[in-house]
């Protein structure tokens, strides 16, 4: 069983001490889950892009991420499996690939990548 991602983004702060610096988060479906504490209350169904409370984002390879982008090989809102994997550069463990889950799409996705010139 995969997971549903919504999309993801590329993010660099051109002005800040590290301006090379980029990082991929992903937006993947959550269960929008129930909260009973004191201080706050949720009755909540269905799913969410919000990232769990004390969790962090799912990030992704930055090259793999402009590639499945650029080729258009990416298609929101479908399941994927994930291939983690950690980068000794960020000390992060991130996405390295994203497989999808249904056929037709793994198709279009393998084509995408194969006609992707950049």
């Amino acid at each position: 069983m995969g997971i549903i991602i919504a999309g993801f983004g590329v993010t660099s702060f051109p002005e800040s001490k590290n301006p090379e610096k980029k990082v991929c988060e992903m937006k993947v479906l959550y269960p929008y889950e129930n909260v009973d504490s004191p201080k706050f209350k949720r009755e909540s169904w269905g799913t969410t892009t919000d990232v769990p409370f004390g969790k962090n984002a799912i990030v992704m390879n930055v090259d793999y991420a402009q590639k499945i982008g650029r080729s258009g090989a990416f298609v929101k809102d479908k399941e994927y499996e994930l291939k983690f994997d950690f980068n000794v550069d960020t000390f992060d463990n991130e996405v390295v690939e994203i497989i999808p889950v249904d056929p037709k799409l793994a198709e279009h996705f393998r084509k995408s990548l194969q006609e992707y010139k950049g």
